[in-house]
């Protein structure tokens, strides 16, 4: 039994061998031994959203606070939806919780210049993104209306990537959300270094052009290599 298992070890040593499984050298002064290692990577796109549902229910309206929730835009106004998302995040419009926008803020008994107007609300969430292709990636969004109208006002993302030479995009969907890949981010002729992180702010400006009725958005984050 014991040769046979000798018989055995020499076997797979001399296969080892054969295999270039090990190497030796021997001289006088100097002796040089070489390993190879053989590695492979293979390509990964992957993404993490921290949040997967935004629920807007104007029946009663989350009062905005920390650049979330719903403010009242001041009528008049003569903003863009940018500019209004801007502004709401600055901390220039003030929280409001009724619909349509119009609400004795400061306790007058009357309403006053500036207590009146359309209301905006928003979102914020983190998009986190990996990709090691040598060439890149591009992030693109699709917005795609599966339940309601075109009548919602107006909607737009920004999105922040602070990780990326502080890249700043903003893209509005409103009337065109039928599924139109929006490019967010496009990384040319760069690698991504481990998971960076997207400041993900979602909005909906109702200025007075939406129409009642129940809406369904479904919001899809693509990271495709380049």
């Amino acid at each position: 039994m014991r040769k046979l298992f000798l018989l055995m070890l020499s076997g797979l040593l001399a296969l080892a061998l054969a295999n270039g499984g090990e190497e030796w050298d021997v001289g006088e002064d100097q002796a040089t031994v070489t390993e190879r290692i053989n590695l492979t990577i293979p390509q990964r796109v992957a993404l993490h959203l921290t949040e997967d549902e935004w629920i807007v229910d104007l029946n009663n309206p989350v009062p905005g606070q920390g650049g979330e929730g719903c403010y009242l835009v001041p009528k008049g106004y003569q903003g863009t939806l940018e500019d209004a998302i801007a502004d709401a995040l600055d901390g220039d419009f003030r929280p409001i919780d009724t619909y349509p926008a119009i609400k004795d803020l400061n306790g007058d008994g009357k309403i006053d210049e500036g207590e009146k107007g359309t209301i905006i609300c928003l979102n914020q969430k983190v998009l986190q993104k990996f990709c090691n292709n040598g060439d890149g990636c591009e992030l693109d969004l699709k917005v795609t209306r599966t339940q309601g109208d075109p009548n919602y006002g107006q909607g737009g993302v920004v999105d922040k990537a602070p990780d990326f030479n502080s890249h700043y995009k903003f893209v509005q969907f409103n009337g065109f959300d039928d599924g139109t890949p929006l490019e967010l981010l496009k990384v040319l002729g760069q690698r991504l270094p481990g998971w960076l992180d997207d400041l993900i702010i979602e909005a909906f400006w109702f200025d007075g052009s939406e129409v009642a009725g129940t809406y369904q958005f479904n919001f899809l984050f693509q990271l495709a290599a380049l």
